[in-house]
């Protein structure tokens, strides 16, 4: 008769998609080549720009032999052709996102393009278009004026996108959607006047209403000091000094408003974070939506007129 042997131990085998996560997992101490990259391209894009413009101000179209760098010389041709391939450049992160194209590089590497070569765009439309073209051709720098606005939204949602984020992380507990925003805030508001109408003592309604509100300060105060919200509760009622000019059996009624009102301030701070989040987005949607027909007329009305 032979001694059964126990079943050797196997080990878990991770999940399929588990090397591939780690391999796309990005960790704040790694250094992102791509997006170094990506800027690294822009400067020396931004360099030739630069480059090209002072060889017309300097070397080419100095007077009398030209009439200083302007869109109408060669340099300015190449500068106007050049800001065109690189609005195109730029135009292949939103080409990317909406037919959700996934295969080269990653999202926020395109990001860093975008932004990158966008505002060498920028710099490669003024140098194109000279200084004096809102004089003498209104409808051409009103173009680039439209230009400007959509390469200054577009910084703009990008510093808004790294502050904003971070500041939230400060100052919520979990992370919640506009809506669970918007649907905390109405029960908070509801449940502190059912509170209130339990308790009409004037002694309550004063510290409900006047006291502890005043004592509530700007959220990011609390962030920047990291303090969790129990601890912003414990410090606002012992700031208004609940537990020595309210009654014993009204102190646990008079924490739970301070809770939901510590609470519902929060909300509104991350409500107004929501906004700014998205509030930059219609605004660079509908300058990049004008701006293309704006380019093609400009080169129409540039070559053909």
């Amino acid at each position: 008769m032979t001694a059964s042997t126990a079943p050797l131990a196997v080990a878990p085998r991770p999940p399929p998609t588990a090397k591939k996560l780690s391999g796309k997992t990005l960790k704040a101490s790694e250094t992102r080549w791509d997006k170094r990259g990506a800027w690294f391209l822009a400067f020396v894009t931004a360099a030739a720009v630069v480059g090209l413009w002072a060889l017309s101000a300097y070397q080419i179209d100095v007077p009398p032999h030209g009439r200083g760098p302007q869109g109408d010389t060669v340099i300015g041709y190449a500068l106007g052709f050049l800001t065109v391939v690189l609005y195109l450049v730029v135009g292949m992160y939103s080409l990317r996102h909406r037919r959700r194209v996934q295969k080269n590089a990653m999202t926020r590497t395109w990001m860093e393009v975008h932004l990158a070569f966008g505002l060498v765009a920028g710099l490669a439309a003024v140098l194109h278009s000279g200084p004096r073209l809102l004089s003498a051709a209104p409808l051409h720098g009103a173009f680039l004026l439209a230009w400007l606005g959509l390469i200054a939204s577009g910084v703009a949602g990008k510093v808004i996108g790294v502050v904003v984020p971070r500041r939230l992380t400060r100052i919520e507990d979990e992370a919640l959607l506009v809506e669970d925003v918007n649907d905390r805030q109405a029960a908070l508001r509801k449940e502190v006047e059912e509170l209130l109408q339990a308790n009409l003592e004037d002694a309550f309604v004063d510290y409900a209403n006047n006291v502890a509100p005043r004592a509530i300060r700007n959220p990011q105060h609390y962030g920047r000091r990291r303090l969790r919200r129990p601890d912003v509760i414990e410090e606002v009622w012992n700031e208004t000094n609940g537990a020595a000019v309210l009654p014993a059996d009204k102190h646990e009624t008079a924490r739970r408003i301070v809770t939901c009102l510590v609470e519902e301030r929060f909300l509104d701070q991350m409500q107004r974070y929501h906004w700014a989040l998205r509030a930059w987005i219609p605004v660079h949607v509908a300058l990049t939506t004008l701006c293309f027909p704006w380019l093609i007329i400009h080169m129409i009305t540039v070559f053909l007129l």
